[in-house]
């Protein structure tokens, strides 16, 4: 399903987890100057016997009409000024949500309706993340405050090439919000062979570290002036760390270990913060190099 080149794309379906999901969006297509796509996966027909299949229509035809025309009302609310585009495709809200082609951003909300579940993360949610080929914002208001509160926009920097999408990502959203930005590199000096009676080399490696994530950062300073950026080195497992600030953080950015020209999961930390993070988390796939898609094509 196509859509305008460059739409931020969102997910309802008339919950309360839909709405706050369609909040950021709204916020992240005026901050961008870029169009809104409302996307309900209307439901399949499937095997419904002929003779019902009219009356099967009609009703998710009206339940569909009702979910979109109370997010139009939001958005209304909020933007009147911003374009926005309807689709409610009769299929699985998965399915619409994967197949978007040409978006900026994709937004869902951790939970929908309907059986469709996972315990931790919504099912849907988990499908966007792991297969849309764009950035997925997945929204999720912690327990006991509607809004973000006063933290920071904390972003997952790996030294292994891949941090450069995810720190785009980052620093457009910490602009966007008027948020600092914290570039956490985590490392485990467990993963690293250094002998604990050695302090000289756990401090050479510590350097090597430092010079690492002071390399991936440089040039964003200068790109994004507005954004106050603290880099720090924490000495911890990724998963754990980015939990333990997701505590305080506005929002998480993290991104994927490799490119996957065909993807059919998000990386072990990734999924990892998506089911248990207390913020919302923005999940960016690194592009796949052009001789790879070549490959799968």
């Amino acid at each position: 399903m196509s859509t305008v080149p460059g739409s931020v794309v969102v997910g309802v379906d008339g919950s309360s987890y839909s709405d706050a999901a369609l909040e950021w969006a709204v916020d992240y297509a005026v901050a961008h100057h870029a169009p809104l796509c409302l996307v309900h996966g209307a439901g399949e027909l499937g095997d419904t016997l002929l003779p019902f299949r009219a009356d099967a229509r009609e009703q998710l035809e009206t339940v569909s009409h009702a979910v979109t025309e109370h997010s139009l009302g939001l958005v209304r609310d909020r933007a009147p000024d911003l374009e926005v585009e309807v689709r409610a495709p009769f299929e699985d809200a998965r399915r619409a949500l994967v197949e978007v082609e040409q978006a900026s951003m994709v937004v869902v909300g951790t939970r929908g309706r309907g059986t469709l579940r996972s315990l931790l993360l919504g099912s849907v949610s988990q499908a966007v993340a792991a297969h849309a080929s764009c950035p997925v914002t997945v929204v999720r208001r912690a327990e006991g405050r509607d809004e973000p509160g006063p933290g920071t926009v904390v972003v997952g920097v790996a030294l292994d090439g891949s941090a450069q999408a995810a720190l785009d990502v980052a620093f457009e959203i910490a602009s966007m919000t008027g948020r600092s930005l914290d570039a956490v590199h985590a490392w485990s000096a467990h993963d690293t062979f250094i002998d604990p009676a050695t302090e000289a080399q756990k401090r050479d490696v510590v350097q090597a570290h430092e010079r690492g994530l002071a390399e991936v950062m440089a040039g964003y300073p200068e790109k994004y002036p507005d954004v106050a950026v603290t880099p720090r080195l924490v000495d911890g497992e990724p998963v754990t760390a980015l939990l333990a600030e997701s505590e305080n953080a506005a929002h998480l950015v993290v991104g994927s270990r490799k490119a996957r020209a065909v993807r059919r999961y998000v990386g072990s930390v990734s999924r990892s913060v998506l089911e248990r993070a207390h913020c919302p988390v923005t999940v960016v796939h690194p592009v796949p190099p052009q001789h790879e898609k070549g490959e799968h094509s």
